[in-house]
């Protein structure tokens, strides 16, 4: 069975998921900051998958346009972000696409907030949201993962 690993930038914090829902580009402004890109990448992963996180992280809570809370989780150390959850997804986790050790295993079966893109940084995926995903989008974005794998 395949496994997907990685950490933050000096090691202190690990993960390994054994499988994915799917991966999506954020072009949200708040992702822009997170990264400190044009985009964030989610890999977007069912609790039940986290098979390992070792390490510990802080928490930081932003508050959403939507008033809904974000809580970002990174290494204390090195500030990298490795995941975040929603209020509304509670069985869900978000890693953060860069804290892979091989990005090159995920594919991006989407991206969402392109109206807030950056004209040169649109990855031009088949599914794309001008905004916030709902959960026909979602439903469509675990469908394409599938084909992508």
């Amino acid at each position: 069975m395949t496994s997907y690993t990685g950490g933050c930038s000096c090691g202190t914090v690990r993960f390994e998921i054994s499988d994915y829902l799917y991966v999506l580009a954020c072009h949200c402004d708040a992702c822009k900051k997170r990264t400190g890109s044009a985009f964030g990448v989610s890999v977007v992963v069912d609790n039940a998958n986290v098979s390992k996180l070792q390490g510990e992280t802080k928490t930081f809570t932003r508050i959403a346009k939507s008033g809904r809370s974000v809580d970002y989780e990174f290494c204390p150390n090195c500030a990298t972000t490795i995941r975040w959850g929603i209020k509304a997804a509670p069985n869900r986790k978000i890693f953060a696409g860069g804290a892979f050790d091989n990005m090159r295993e995920l594919t991006a079966a989407g991206e969402m907030y392109t109206e807030t893109a950056l004209p040169w940084a649109q990855l031009g995926c088949e599914l794309s949201r001008s905004g916030e995903p709902d959960n026909d989008f979602r439903a469509a974005l675990i469908g394409k993962a599938k084909q992508l794998r």
